[in-house]
């Protein structure tokens, strides 16, 4: 039987993502036929991200981490504000120390900790904080950032979210194939306007060696082949991330499972259940083939769910009643 993953990628995949991953495994990188594909496969994420006109894309080899790096690394001027709202928003700023960028850190456990500031130029920040659950909406970020520019981790939210526009003032943001887009592990991309000042801190990370059409170092062919499929499938898909979490607090608070977070992603949330640790609450599940995600640090009994799963939906129901076992034991 297979098993049911509720963690926040790499997570199930349609069979035919994991058939296009296969058919793309024997296959050159330099071949013209691949070359046509990737640019097709990053004209297709800058149409969706609404950056076609104005925006370049970077297609490489490794995680969201790796995708973020790069981004750091290129395009994040110093002095940037870093919203550290969890464990992703404390890695970027230790990116940032790492490669020698002054930042200010701001700790907030939701967005409703911070305050307007009109002179805050640059902004980093996560959109869905994987750590903890919570949500960092870009429009009320562009609210109480007005004049600023945003650089935004969205590893676990492009794919879930509305595609971005102008007023939210995002100059760039990084993502992975294997979460929202629900394809395999392989990719980690960028997006950013072109107008951006770029710095050479990197050198495989450095994006300006990169673009639509450009391939300037191996990539994982079958990867590429399986994203490209994929994204036939996951249009946008907000409005079912959406509906997957707000059934899932739904029905867990009617066991007195609690959601802990103020202001849920849509992709990933925080729970607090009523009697298990989550160690034991993992034992129970996995017997049921269903895998968890670790707890939200300092919160007791704590676990987190995905909703990114192809099989969600379909197995909603085993969901909910395996839950609903776990508070009978």
């Amino acid at each position: 039987m297979h098993k049911i993953l509720l963690n926040p990628g790499p997570t199930n995949t349609r069979f035919m993502t994991k058939l296009y991953q296969w058919l793309g495994s024997d296959v050159c990188h330099r071949e013209d036929k691949f070359i046509k594909l990737l640019k097709q496969l990053q004209i297709n994420l800058l149409k969706r991200s609404n950056f076609k006109n104005f925006g370049n894309i970077a297609i490489m080899a490794g995680s969201g981490t790796t995708a973020l790096e790069s981004m750091i690394s290129t395009l994040v001027p110093n002095n940037t504000l870093v919203i550290v709202a969890g464990k992703y928003g404390q890695r970027a700023s230790d990116i940032m120390t790492a490669l020698d960028i002054k930042h200010l850190v701001l700790k907030s456990q939701t967005i409703d900790d911070l305050k307007k500031c009109a002179k805050t130029k640059y902004v980093f920040f996560v959109e869905n904080e994987t750590s903890t659950g919570e949500h960092y909406c870009p429009k009320k970020m562009a609210a109480l950032f007005p004049k600023a520019k945003f650089f935004v981790d969205a590893t676990s939210s492009f794919g879930a979210n509305q595609e971005y526009n102008s007023s939210d003032r995002i100059a760039a943001f990084s993502f992975c194939s294997n979460k929202c887009l629900q394809s395999t592990p392989g990719l980690g991309i960028v997006i950013w306007k072109k107008d951006l000042e770029r710095y050479s801190r990197s050198y495989v990370g450095d994006l300006s060696r990169f673009g639509v059409g450009s391939l300037p170092f191996t990539l994982p062919v079958q990867s590429v082949y399986a994203l490209n499929h994929a994204l036939k499938k996951t249009k946008n898909n907000k409005q079912m991330f959406d509906n997957r979490s707000n059934k899932l607090i739904s029905e867990f608070s009617k066991m007195g499972i609690k959601c802990i977070n103020k202001h849920p992603c849509n992709s990933i949330i925080g729970f607090k259940h009523p009697t298990k640790s989550y160690h034991e609450l993992k034992k129970f599940m996995e017997k049921r083939k269903i895998i968890l995600y670790s707890g939200v640090s300092g919160v007791d009994k704590s676990f987190r769910v995905a909703t990114m799963s192809v099989k969600f939906d379909s197995n909603f129901k085993k969901i909910i009643r395996a839950f609903y076992d776990s508070c009978l034991c």
